[in-house]
């Protein structure tokens, strides 16, 4: 399987929860979630369209800035970013956080642009990265809990 050698060139163990889904879902599986219950309750969410494991090996190519598999392509946005504001870090809700962190985030799908990721720094906890702003945002403790307040679409 493509995603045990992952795992193993980036030396990390994903957690079982998502290794299932990754197991079962469909190429751009849709998962919609509201990151923003508080504000807005009655909201569906953002769908969320999953990576599986051909599309998470897939080369993302940005010019100017290098290669990248789908799951390791926060590198490159953040490549480009640090390039621009001359800054070691992103913003976020939870403070500033060390783009080192963020690059090595796990991105397991996509939405407009924008990535969901989870973070090894983390306990693989889920993250948003908004690519127009560069910002990153905490949504969930564990890809089992933000899947417990998702829906399929």
């Amino acid at each position: 399987m493509a995603i045990e050698r992952i795992q193993s060139e980036r030396g990390i163990e994903l957690p079982e929860d998502y290794l299932k889904i990754l197991e079962n879902i469909g190429s751009g599986e849709d998962y919609c979630f509201n990151e923003y219950p508080d504000e807005d309750p009655d909201f569906e969410g953002r769908c969320w369209s999953f990576l599986d494991e051909d599309l998470l090996l897939e080369n993302i190519e940005m010019k100017g800035v290098g290669n990248a598999p789908a799951h390791h392509q926060l590198e490159l946005y953040l490549k480009c970013y640090q390039e621009f504001s001359n800054s070691s870090s992103v913003s976020s809700t939870n403070g500033n956080i060390p783009i080192s962190r963020v690059s090595d985030g796990f991105v397991i799908a996509e939405e407009n642009g924008d990535l969901l990721y989870l973070d090894p720094e983390d306990s693989f906890s889920v993250w948003i990265f908004h690519h127009d702003g560069s910002d990153v945002m905490k949504v969930s403790n564990s890809i089992s809990d933000w899947l417990s307040r998702a829906t399929i679409a």
